[in-house]
């Protein structure tokens, strides 16, 4: 699961009763997953696709979305599988099978080594009934390298944080291993935004499903929102999903019962945010950077980050694993420089946004160096034209490199925008502080009041109703079931 409410400082609270309900549903399920009968299932389900001599399997281990099995051969080889925790995953089928077209599409069009997949079933095709699932290669004797990175003096029950006194020479290594693997992800080039999909029999992959993020996942998850009133389309523009993503941000406030609003103020300052956002989107008024690629969007993963990426004893990368949330995105969103390189994102930083822009920026320059030394790289090899006849050029016309790109995302803090627009819970924070001021001039108290005239005369009337509704919804504690056309009917109050 995503880290707990208490380390996180500068976004609004997930609502604790839904958290709270949602642990004790999944480590209800977690244990009753691990019984003897359970793991005998799993072993034969597993020999059925990568067959062996068996010697042991064992204990499951759970991750941030999934739980993973493995079994280990005679040989001393092993093959896991692995399934979608049950009710933190809301989409688990459709989640899985976009991940499945990823991997398989990143794996032949790319030199990054992606696990292989034996076979990739439906909740219905697994006898074990654990939901749909992926059995593949596990690869040996092997760490994350945010195992390399983490600073050893920091308390495990604390977010993971890059060691503050790892030798440069260790840290251009690593960083330049992830700098390559960014570079090539971001030569993968589609048509439209939205996830890849295989399509059956014909060893073909294309974008044809909706963008999955992690966002619309949490939505679901944590306020108990109609899966019905999220996207469900791909996107021939970025301002069209950008234009998404600001709805998604009024849907997760319109449907938080709890702890989503401290008072009207509050609940006034959450509102006029987001339909400020909304309007900037309407009226077209976002860094020209955003949409200027339209027509030609690139593979972005959300969860790509050093845990996830797998190392030998000698520092090298030897797999990249989760590729869920990766999708065709807006290109800015390969411009903007890595969250990750601190290992800890923005908002858990307990110095807050400014202190960790200052520990950041010495980071940042060291990967942009590296990335740029992985550019030269690929420019001699003329790696582009190998990878499948990709290039970093499109009909002749040169690109900016992407270290680049990263550096002006960095240095006008466009980054901040499309880290807001994907985050809902952190939205309010980079709203006021950072973004509110550059696009609406000064705003002493960095709140709604110097706003109100920006909105138009039925959002404000909608305002008022929302601040009475949130009014009302904090007297009481309690989890709510929405029907989907009631969900429908109250997000349509909002979406003005």
């Amino acid at each position: 699961m995503p880290a707990k409410p208490k380390f996180r400082f500068l976004c609004m609270w997930m609502d604790d009763l839904v958290w709270q309900k949602l642990e004790e549903d999944t480590d209800q399920w977690n244990e009753s997953i691990r019984t003897d009968e359970v793991y005998r299932a799993v072993g034969n389900l597993i020999l059925k696709y990568k067959p062996g001599q068996p010697k042991v399997i064992h204990r499951a281990v759970r991750g941030g979305y999934n739980t993973v099995y493995r079994l280990e051969y005679k040989d001393g080889s092993s093959v896991i599988m692995r399934v979608p925790i049950k009710g933190l995953v809301r989409f688990p089928e459709e989640k899985m099978l976009y991940e499945m077209a990823t991997m398989r599409h990143v794996a032949a069009h790319t030199s990054i080594p992606v696990p292989h997949i034996y076979h990739y079933g439906t909740a219905a095709e697994n006898p074990t009934k654990l939901g749909p699932f992926f059995i593949m290669e596990y690869i040996e004797h092997h760490q994350s390298m945010a195992h390399a990175l983490v600073d050893p003096e920091r308390p495990i029950d604390g977010p993971a944080v890059l060691n503050p006194d790892i030798a440069e020479e260790k840290l251009e290594l690593l960083y330049g291993q992830m700098a390559n693997i960014l570079l090539q992800l971001s030569t993968l080039r589609f048509p439209r935004i939205g996830s890849l999909v295989e399509e059956k029999g014909e060893n073909s992959i294309s974008v044809r499903g909706r963008p999955l993020i992690a966002n619309m996942n949490e939505i679901v998850a944590y306020t108990d929102t109609p899966e019905s009133i999220l996207p469900s389309q791909t996107y021939d523009s970025a301002d069209e999903w950008y234009s998404a993503l600001g709805d998604m941000h009024m849907t997760q406030l319109a449907f938080q019962h709890n702890d989503a609003v401290k008072d009207k103020e509050d609940a006034r300052d959450k509102y006029v945010a987001r339909q400020l956002y909304r309007n900037l989107v309407t009226k077209r008024r976002f860094d020209l950077e955003l949409s200027k690629s339209d027509g030609e969007f690139r593979l972005f993963s959300e969860d790509f980050k050093p845990a996830n990426v797998l190392i030998n004893k000698d520092l090298r990368v030897v797999g990249v694993i989760d590729w869920e949330f990766a999708y065709a995105a807006p290109a800015q969103c390969s411009f903007d420089p890595p969250w990750w390189l601190l290992l800890q994102e923005p908002e858990s930083w307990r110095g807050g946004y400014r202190e960790w822009m200052k520990a950041y920026e010495p980071r940042l320059h060291t990967f942009l160096r590296v990335l740029e030394a992985e550019e030269n790289k690929m420019a001699a090899m003329n790696l582009a034209e190998k990878v499948n006849g990709m290039s970093l050029t499109d009909g002749g016309k040169t690109e900016l490199p992407l270290s680049q790109c990263m550096r002006e995302s960095w240095e006008k803090r466009t980054w901040m925008l499309n880290y807001a627009a994907r985050k809902s819970w952190s939205f309010d924070f980079i709203w006021w502080k950072f973004l509110d001021e550059s696009y609406f001039g000064p705003n002493e108290k960095q709140d709604y009041q110097a706003r109100l005239e920006l909105l138009s005369e039925p959002q404000r009337k909608a305002m008022e109703v929302f601040v009475a509704r949130k009014m009302e919804e904090s007297a009481s504690c309690e989890i709510v079931e929405w029907g989907d056309e009631d969900a429908a009917e109250r997000l349509a109050e909002v979406l003005v």
